[in-house]
């Protein structure tokens, strides 16, 4: 009986044989990106290395932390080498062809991307730290709303990659246009505080510069989704 909560696989078209296990995912996220098999494979662990980032930088804007950041820039290192191994199987493959392995094949790019906006968020952590920079509490407790839900996307688009509920995909897509619209009233929010004086200008920057980084990293990862949405739907309607 055909399971309707589960949408078509399309990475099975470039990689049939694979059987994601937990353990062996838990295994590749501390492995060197060579270590990447498949598509599939490889997106999970780009994802989840984009959710630990997000994490560490949160922590690290609440309280300085030197070693939270080396690690988010190294695997902010790390994604890049996986993207550029992915993309360069896929290009050179002669199984890529077809609207959907084209669709498949600017997967990992967007993935980089995203680690590329998270990286700027580092540069942030940076300044904000060298500089004894403060943000207002009610700049910190957006950041928190912020950072939760940019989590929660992650993680989410990271569930949706590896379980293909249909359900889950719509709440997911959900979650990306709630984030765009948060980035877009906390950033009115913080010119009236700017305005009354409540933030200062070194601040205002900083924080400006956070809230670009969320929208524009929560637009690679919603691109993808809806191009999931996109596929299932027509492979159904087929």
């Amino acid at each position: 009986m055909k399971n309707e909560q589960v949408f078509f696989n399309p990475f099975r078209i470039i990689s049939p044989k694979l059987n994601v296990e937990a353990s062996r995912l838990e295994k590749l996220f501390e492995s060197p990106p060579a270590e990447m098999t498949c598509l599939e494979e490889g997106l999970l662990v780009m994802t989840g290395k984009l959710i630990e980032m997000a994490k560490l930088i949160h922590k690290s804007l609440i309280i300085p932390d030197p070693k939270k950041l080396q690690k988010s820039e190294r695997l902010a290192n790390e994604i890049h080498q996986e993207e550029k191994g992915l993309t360069g199987e896929l290009v050179c493959s002669p199984n890529t062809t077809g609207e959907i392995l084209k669709t498949l094949v600017l997967f990992p790019v967007r993935l980089e991307r995203a680690g590329d906006f998270l990286e700027s968020m580092v540069h942030v952590s940076r300044i904000k730290a060298r500089d004894g920079i403060p943000f207002s509490d009610k700049a910190q407790k957006e950041l928190e709303e912020l950072f939760g839900l940019l989590t929660e996307v992650l993680t989410d688009f990271r569930d949706v990659l590896s379980t293909r509920n249909r359900a889950l995909l719509k709440q997911l897509i959900r979650e990306h246009e709630k984030l765009h619209q948060m980035t877009i009233d906390f950033a009115l929010a913080h010119e009236d505080r700017l305005i009354e004086g409540l933030c200062s200008p070194k601040a205002s920057s900083l924080y400006l510069d956070l809230l670009d980084s969320v929208k524009n990293a929560n637009m690679q990862i919603e691109e993808m989704s809806r191009r999931l949405l996109q596929i299932a739907s027509s492979h159904e309607a087929g």
